[in-house]
């Protein structure tokens, strides 16, 4: 049975997902076991997301098989307990991660000294930094990230600076009574570092709060170094072009 924890990292993603399509103008829809969108999302965020486990894993498939005949295009799904089997409608898995938590009071994430940390607060602001997020894609021609969201207490986006120099950042989302920690990047080879501070940023602007996230690779160990606990696997499942991290 899943967890509370992993519940709430779930539904805090979904209710991410939701925010930046909002911010574009374009919310999505939630059903009992789903939320998705039909027009088709941001760069790198998934059209479908699932909502509950394994005991609703048919009716999930089914919903998704209609979804991908209501438009042309590239799909991506979200498949939050990996619980489904999307390969007979044509989605091969991108990768396979972890849900990560860790309780407010386990949060002992050491600082590094040599950083200093802003919240991004202007357009402009928010420009570069998702400039910075994104340096050596393709440029893209909308903005991921649009400024509404810095108008939602509940949404940070942060920037790691050493002197004047940018080293990385990442942004907080407070949902379902959880925040979530993502969008890790780090100019240099410290992103370990600014993980850390990030959720030492967490524990600051939403005390007492759980933090919650996922990843793979070498994110995944640095994560469980910091003292979060895997949750559970989830997979990312890609139909055509949408070759992108969710």
């Amino acid at each position: 049975m899943a967890s509370e924890m992993l519940r709430a990292a779930v539904r805090n993603n979904a209710l991410w997902c939701n925010a930046v399509c909002e911010a574009q103008g374009g919310p999505g829809e939630f059903s009992a076991t789903l939320w998705l969108h039909r027009q088709g999302t941001p760069r790198f965020y998934p059209d479908a997301i699932t909502l509950t486990g394994g005991d609703t894993a048919r009716e999930q498939e089914e919903a998704i098989a209609v979804l991908i005949r209501s438009r042309k295009g590239g799909w991506g799904v979200k498949d939050s307990y990996a619980a489904l089997n999307l390969a007979p409608l044509g989605f091969e898995i991108l990768f396979e991660a972890e849900w990560l938590g860790i309780e407010a009071d386990k949060i002992h994430a050491p600082e590094d000294p040599s950083l200093t940390w802003k919240r991004i607060a202007t357009a402009d602001e928010l420009d570069l930094w998702e400039k910075a997020w994104g340096a050596g894609d393709p440029p893209q021609a909308t903005p991921i990230f649009a400024e509404p969201l810095l108008r939602n207490p509940d949404i940070a986006f942060f920037a790691a600076f050493e002197g004047k120099a940018l080293e990385g950042g990442g942004i907080l989302n407070r949902q379902a009574d959880v925040v979530a920690h993502s969008n890790v990047f780090a100019i240099k080879s410290r992103k370990r570092a600014i993980r850390a501070g990030l959720v030492q940023k967490a524990a600051e602007i939403f005390p007492g709060t759980p933090v919650v996230g996922y990843e793979h690779g070498d994110d995944l160990s640095d994560a469980l170094e910091l003292g979060f606990t895997s949750l559970g696997p989830l997979r990312v499942w890609v139909r055509s072009e949408r070759l992108t991290e969710m």
